[in-house]
């Protein structure tokens, strides 16, 4: 479709399969990461026979490294259609009681204010020329709760609420702003015993794969998703629906 789009964590899981996806339909498309020198040649090799893409090193709690990745598009395009928020951390699995405040403050800080931070400078290009999307990737955990840590909720269900209060300020703009909330997802987020436990919760009896978010989001960033706005959709093969329950029977 010829779109400009850029990717956070685009160098691995969801976000990876993500700039993938947008590739394979002819879009040019921005990855914006940080990562091991090892791992962003690999999926920069990857993606590169696909279709145009490039690569810029953002650490989204930097304010300065979102301007950068945000001009960098702009520089060799001129416009953004599309950003797309994935990067993100689970943090570490322990009790609010273990004294991991460390541990909270970091991935609230990436997964809440890497969202907020990226979003500032994609809507300031936007608001300009008075169109884009822009999709932010959450969780269930955003609006149930589960075995992940505090800092985890916290931080999803404010991804959730920034959604929202994002669409509010900029549709009259002509920006589109809305999220996915997906399950657990086959990402080295996951070991394998959780992987078990997560797949009973599931419609098909397995945790989600990546491509599977990445095919939810290129749907919602269609023009026929227009009347999808401010909304958090469920990408989470029915977890929520069970509520935590076992819903899988062979």
């Amino acid at each position: 479709m010829d779109n400009v789009v850029i990717v956070t964590g685009g160098t691995r899981g969801i976000g990876l399969e993500t700039a993938r996806k947008f590739l394979e339909k002819g879009d040019k498309v921005v990855v914006a990461s940080v990562d091991s020198e090892e791992v962003i040649r690999q999926s920069m090799d990857s993606l590169s026979k696909l279709g145009e893409v490039h690569f810029v090193e953002c650490n989204l709690t930097s304010q300065a490294d979102c301007e950068k990745a945000v001009q960098t598009a702009v520089d060799q395009y001129g416009r953004i259609d599309l950003l797309v928020n994935v990067a993100g951390v689970v943090g570490k699995r322990e009790p609010l009681v273990a004294g991991y405040l460390d541990d909270i403050y970091n991935t609230i800080n990436i997964n809440l204010m890497g969202t907020i931070n990226i979003g500032h400078f994609v809507s300031k290009v936007m608001v300009e020329q008075k169109s884009g999307v822009i999709i932010n990737v959450g969780s269930i955990c955003g609006s149930m709760a589960n075995t992940e840590s505090i800092g985890y909720h916290a931080s999803k269900g404010g991804v959730k609420m920034v959604t929202q209060a994002m669409a509010r300020e900029l549709s009259p703009f002509g920006v589109r702003v809305l999220s996915v909330a997906p399950g657990w997802v086959n990402t080295a987020m996951i070991d394998a015993p959780i992987a078990e436990i997560g797949g009973k919760l599931h419609m098909k009896g397995r945790i989600i794969e990546p491509r599977e978010i990445a095919d939810a989001i290129y749907l919602l960033s269609l023009p026929e998703a227009s009347a999808i706005n401010g909304s958090t959709v469920m990408v989470d093969d029915g977890y929520a629906s069970f509520k935590g329950v076992e819903g899988y029977q062979a």
